[in-house]
This record gives structure tokens, sequence and C-alpha cells, in this order.
């Protein structure tokens, strides 16, 4: 069993090193959509942001076509307005990151005090510790979202459309504003030996599954690396405590405490022989995350990728597989790649041909 401070440990480690090899420089960004909606109200709740600042994207030019295309001074659409006005609204319903560590301390400690206070036969003190109980767990969104599920699945057994329905719409809710089910989407993490590779994260109900977009010679593309069960009961039995960060590393990341989520790895010998799964664990850092694959004591750490990144992934994955292939597609990889190398080519005399205030043809003689 890997410990918390083992897992502490290869979070650092991976995370310093990723870091430093390329996650600030642009290539890599975290979970953007659920970031800003944390950031609109961060400030008034006094909750710490890890600093984006290394993370911009290029901005747009100005200029396509002779026409303006800045779209950041657009208005948004009244749609879109009172969307993002409803996400405000349940995103303050609730505490986030190390404040939500903290109400649940005091909720704990309140339980203490209201089982003192029944011993004592206090039922003054124990109808206001009930109340302040109350109050402090419905601002906790993942136990809110357990309960919703749970009233939810009575009230259809019990055939109530209206109960069922409220409940459903509680659950969402709660769960749109937990950061494990805001990770769909593309991630780019670094398989070891294998290299950086990309994996797009998808939700079955309450189970993370995460598909291989390219791969490798043990797992190839197209196969499950990781699964992780986000189910309350699945919660409440693997017990997981967060991992507590030191106070450099809570700095850094703009949070205190890692939350960590029981799932499965997948591993094989090469050539996708004797596939296997293992205990494994999902770790959220801040707006990346990463996996570990316990019994390995290996971690992966993820981060979104860029556009330019994604394309370039996917068209040398691709060139893989053509020169993988049999005779016939090794010559269309050969053509394909001297293709490449043409337009590029092309692409940087023209760079060069513009500082000399000279115009040409960029399609000109791209494939002679």
């Amino acid at each position: 069993m890997m410990t918390s401070e083992r897992l502490l440990a290869a979070v650092l480690l991976v995370a310093s090193t990723t870091v430093t090899a390329g996650f600030t420089n642009g290539a890599f960004s975290g979970s953007r959509a659920f970031a800003e909606r944390r950031m609109r109200i961060s400030m008034s709740q006094g909750s710490a942001m890890p600093d984006d600042s290394d993370h911009q994207r290029p901005s747009p030019p100005e200029v396509y076509d002779e026409h303006e295309y800045d779209l950041n001074h657009l208005a948004p659409s009244e749609k879109r307005r009172t969307r993002m006005e409803l996400e405000e609204e349940v995103m303050s319903r609730f505490e986030h990151g190390d404040n939500l560590m903290e109400l649940r301390k005091q909720v704990k400690d309140m339980k203490v005090d209201l089982q003192d206070a029944r011993n004592d036969g206090d039922l003054s003190k124990m109808s206001k510790l009930k109340s302040k109980i109350t109050e402090a767990q419905r601002k906790d969104a993942e136990l809110m979202y357990r309960l919703a599920t749970e009233r939810m699945a009575g009230a259809e057994e019990e055939g109530l459309s209206e109960e069922h329905e409220k409940y459903k719409n509680e659950a969402m809710a709660a769960r749109s504003v937990l950061p494990q089910f805001n990770i769909e989407g593309l991630w780019v993490g670094k398989y070891g030996e294998h290299g950086y590779e990309m994996i797009n994260v998808t939700y079955v109900e309450d189970t993370i599954i995460a598909y291989k977009v390219t791969g490798d010679k043990n797992v190839p593309k197209g196969e499950v690396t990781f699964t992780v069960d986000l189910s309350p009961n699945a919660l409440i039995e693997a017990g997981l405590e967060p991992i507590e960060l030191a106070e450099d590393a809570s700095t850094q990341w703009g949070t205190k405490h890692l939350p960590r989520f029981p799932g499965k790895g997948q591993v094989a010998a090469e050539g996708f022989v004797n596939s296997q799964w293992i205990e494994g664990q999902l770790i959220i850092v801040g707006d990346y995350f990463s996996f570990a694959w316990v019994p390995l004591g290996h971690q992966i750490f993820f981060g979104r990728p860029s556009p330019e990144l994604t394309l370039k992934m996917l068209r040398e994955s691709q060139m893989k597989e053509l020169q993988a292939g049999p005779g016939e597609l090794k010559d269309v990889a050969k053509m394909r790649a001297f293709a490449v190398r043409c337009w590029d080519e092309t692409e940087l005399l023209e760079d060069d041909l513009e500082t000399e205030g000279m115009d040409v043809d960029p399609y000109n003689g791209a494939f002679q």
C-alpha cells in the first residue's frame, strides 16, 4: 500500500519536473472552465487560487483577413449571461478547497459537542448544535450530492416523479461544483520512457473512464488507461483522506489539501499482452490532476494541452501508425513527411520575405 507521504512525495516530484519541463510555457493549461468559475467568486470568499500568470495563452492577432476578430470585448449573449449567473450562484452556495476542509473539521467538532450535550441532557444546546451542523453541512457539495442521489433513488422507487426531479436538480447542482466531476476532455501526461501521451477523460454516471488518444507499445491508443469510481458509496468505503501539503507546496498550488479518489489503472506487457487492472488513485492538484498506479509506485501528472499541441500530437501519432504499417503505408508516410517539411520550409521563407517588406504567394512552390 502506498502511504499518503509517498503519494505526496510523488506528486511534488512529478509536478516540479513537469512544470519545469513545459507546463508553464503555454503548451499546457489547467482545467480552465472550472477554474474560471471558481475565480469569479474566490475573492469574495477569500479562497487562495493558484497563480495562472504563467499559463496565459497567446493573444489572438488583431486583424484576420482585414477584419478585426478580437472577441474578448464582445458582450456575452443573454443565454450565456444567464448561465454564468446561475453557475456563480451555485458555486457561492458551497465551500471549496481549504475552506471546505476547515468546515468539515468544524462539523466534526460540533458533533462531539452534540454528543456531550446529549449525555448531559442539555436540550437547548442540542437544538442549537443540530441547527449549526445542518447549516454547515449544506455548504459541503460532496455531502449534498450523496444525500440528493440517495433521496432521488428513493423517490424513483416510490414513483414520486416531482420529488425525483427535485432531488435530481439538487444532485446536479452539487455535482457541478465538485472538481473531480469537472475534468472531462483532453489531457496530456508523461508516461515514463514512452514520453508524453494524450488521454480523453469521459464520465459514465459516477465513473471516470480515461481513454488513450495516443498510445504506446504496452497500452495502445483506444484502450482505457485508468478508471475512477466517484460514487458516494465508493468514497465512503475507500476512506481516502486528502493529502496535506507542506507550506511551500501549498503556496505553489494555492491549496493545502489534495483530495484523492479510488480507481483502477491498466498495465500490460509489450504488445498489450497480459493486461491487468491494479489499484490506483486520482489526486486533484489545483487545476491539474495526477493518477497513481499504487502497487507500482508510478504516478503521472496531467495538464491540459493547447490546441497547437493537440494537433501536433495527433499528427505525430498518425505518422507513427503509417510508418509501422505495410510497405504501401510506409511510402505514404514518407510522402506526407516530405510534404510537411516542404510546407514548414515555405512558411519560414514567407516569414523571412515578409520581414524584408516583400509579398509572396504562400502556396507557390509548397509541394515542389
